[in-house]
């Protein structure tokens, strides 16, 4: 199966809830429908911002096939169909082919902390269960396993539908050592998106951009340009967002942003609860800024 062309901003998109925690497919269109109008230039399932730890593995099966429906095919869509085992990460990535997701996202094992042989097996594995493309997805600092650039080579020489990985470890001496073993990199930390371009990443899979996607795109876009003083601005216009997910509990801060700029994001699954008021009020001049700029547009409908 050929790879889509893995390339530019990719919103990790939220999984919306009503207040009983079911999700609501309605919100969940209109997102949708907002970003891909933003112009990105591919879709996050299911990932952490997507709140996939609180998901069911039935539901993780059908939140790919009802985003697969909605997008049509306009944008590439990329689903996390990682887990603990290989036996549950295989089976799931097996699910999101059959509902024809573009590329197959595999967070690390987490709680546990396999070794580099075990990782390059678990990624190995993952890649023998399906055709479709596959990206490893390193997050050090939720999942505590961090990849090196000698598993996913191992794992890229062994198996030729591995086609790279999204990288939230924030370090970016690791990029041309990700470009090197011949993956495709995407940059995982918001602040650091302009930094990733410059060191040759392919993209970025953007919390933030659920919010301002259309600041993300056109970062992208000055950057792709040549005009590195217009992306290096909006950089600095998104970066106190970024940095506001330290006022409250992941992955809360986005949703409530998105509610406040108007896309009907829902509440998070429990035991995570809503921001406080006082958060709210330290939310309310980042988004005035972005809006202020043209950057932030609620969803139509």
């Amino acid at each position: 199966m050929p790879a889509p062309d893995l390339h530019g901003i990719v919103p990790a998109v939220v999984t919306p809830f009503r207040e009983d925690e079911s999700i609501d497919y309605n919100a969940w269109q209109r997102i949708l429908e907002f970003l891909i109008g933003a112009g990105v230039h591919g879709l996050f399932i299911a990932g952490g911002q997507g709140e996939f730890f609180a998901l069911t593995e039935e539901e993780r099966t059908v939140v790919v096939r009802f985003a697969v429906q909605a997008v049509a095919g306009r944008v590439p869509v990329y689903v996390n169909i990682g887990a603990v085992t290989t036996a549950e990460s295989s089976r799931l990535a097996q699910h999101a082919e059959a509902e024809s997701a573009d590329v197959l996202v595999a967070i690390t094992p987490y709680y546990i902390r396999p070794s580099a042989e075990e990782l390059a097996g678990h990624y190995i594995e993952i890649c023998r269960s399906v055709r479709a493309p596959v990206m490893a997805y390193n997050i050090p600092e939720r999942t505590g396993v961090e990849l090196a650039p000698s598993i996913l080579r191992q794992v890229k020489q062994d198996q030729s539908n591995f086609q790279g990985l999204k990288d939230s470890s924030g370090n970016l001496d690791l990029i041309p050592q990700w470009l090197e073993a011949g993956l495709v990199a995407f940059m995982g930390r918001d602040h650091l998106v302009l930094a990733g371009l410059e060191r040759g990443c392919a993209g970025a899979v953007s919390a933030c951009a659920n919010v301002a996607p259309r600041a993300f795109v056109e970062l992208f876009r000055a950057w792709r340009a040549g005009d590195r003083e217009k992306a290096a601005r909006i950089q600095a216009l998104v970066e106190p967002l970024r940095r506001a997910f330290a006022l409250g509990t992941f992955p809360a801060v986005v949703k409530e942003a998105m509610a406040m700029a108007g896309i009907p994001a829902g509440r998070c699954r429990r035991p995570v609860g809503p921001l406080p008021q006082a958060a709210r009020s330290q939310l309310a001049p980042i988004l005035e800024a972005l809006k202020n700029e043209g950057l932030l547009t609620p969803a139509a409908g």
